[in-house]
């Protein structure tokens, strides 16, 4: 008797037609997250993240969306899974459900809870993947003045990183002179500061800077260390943060050697204010105190204030103060306290 077999394009042909059927079902099942505008209208696609009273979501029609979270009635949200915290200081981990206009449920794997849409503070997703958890701001400003034949770049840049436990911030900021004669690096500040939340109101954080300030005498210096973050404040439109640790720092005058082994005991406050309306507008302040501990009551001061005001979707305009103190500058001849306003234009993203 004659042996049957399949042709060999069979069994390719119905492996092609499950894995089909499966990435079938995985698109249909991405879309699921829907907001409901208090306008009646609404808008599927995919929760990314909220955050300060902003929704980040991706249309199905309109791409990457970046939404004031007061034009929403409610939401739903089961693409991933979420870390949800509120303005209570409380986090869960699941999805969000659809309620009744102003309100929104938060289901997890034991209990639904149902809260003000308002009480939303944050929330972040696991899964969306590494790009869908960044968020930050490039602002940069230039001014000229043909008299003293002087030009001004100063730039503005952070990046923030958040994926429910995990997160990472990064601020890049300089101002650089230009004249005849060349260029003058006039000030730079690189501050990285990575964190894991032990708890919803603690998160240890590792701190890392670099700095550069004419004024002040500092060729340059290198910050290294650690510390622990604690949430002091969570409100619907601002929140407040304190870190304070242990540093060491490496620094060198303009023409000096460069000195190791200095300690430091920092503690750094962080306040964001955020009003959200038809023109958005931001306000950022973050005051670091760092005192010295084997350098004679050396105390130090780094700090800056951001307003911003959006002009149009995703751009705005920035006004920055910055101002640094070192009350034991590497050369005594050089000033204690240094200051600066800038002015630019941001994009947000």
């Amino acid at each position: 008797m004659k042996k049957t077999t399949l042709p060999f394009y069979r069994p390719l042909f119905i492996a092609s037609l499950v894995l089909l059927l499966l990435c079938s079902s995985k698109l249909s099942a991405q879309s699921t997250d829907t907001l409901y505008f208090s306008s009646g209208l609404t808008l599927s696609g995919e929760l990314d993240q909220i955050k300060e009273g902003m929704i980040s979501f991706s249309s199905d029609d309109l791409n990457d969306q970046e939404i004031e979270r007061y034009k929403i009635s409610t939401l739903t949200a089961s693409s991933y899974t979420y870390r949800i915290e509120t303005i209570r200081k409380m986090v869960y981990y699941g999805t969000l459900g659809k309620a009744d206009s102003g309100m929104v449920k938060i289901q997890t794997a034991k209990d639904t809870l149902l809260i003000q849409l308002q009480e939303l503070s944050q929330v972040a997703s696991y899964d969306t993947g590494f790009f869908n958890n960044l968020s930050g701001t490039l602002a940069l400003g230039y001014v000229f003045t043909k008299s003293a034949q002087l030009g001004v770049l100063n730039t503005y840049n952070d990046l923030t990183y958040f994926d429910g436990t995990f997160g990472a911030e990064l601020s890049v900021t300089g101002i650089t002179g230009f004249t005849q004669g060349g260029t003058k690096r006039i000030r730079e500040y690189v501050w990285f500061t990575p964190g894991y939340y032990i708890t919803p109101s603690w998160q240890a954080v590792g701190l890392f800077s670099y700095q550069r300030n004419q004024e002040l005498g500092t060729a340059k210096r290198f910050v290294e260390g650690a510390g622990i973050s604690n949430t002091l404040l969570v409100r619907s439109n601002m929140t407040a943060s304190i870190i304070g640790g242990l540093v060491t720092n490496q620094e060198s005058a303009f023409q000096g050697r460069l000195r190791t082994g200095i300690l430091e005991a920092p503690l750094i406050l962080k306040y964001d204010l955020f009003l959200l309306n038809d023109n958005n507008f931001r306000l950022q302040l973050v005051q670091g105190v760092f005192f010295g501990l084997n350098e004679g009551g050396r105390i130090r001061g780094e700090g800056l204030v951001r307003a911003a005001y959006d002009i149009i979707d995703s751009f705005s305009i920035n006004l920055v103060f910055y101002n640094s103190y070192d009350s034991r500058p590497p050369l005594n001849f050089f000033t204690k306290f240094d200051y600066s306003f800038v002015f630019g234009v941001g994009y947000s993203f």
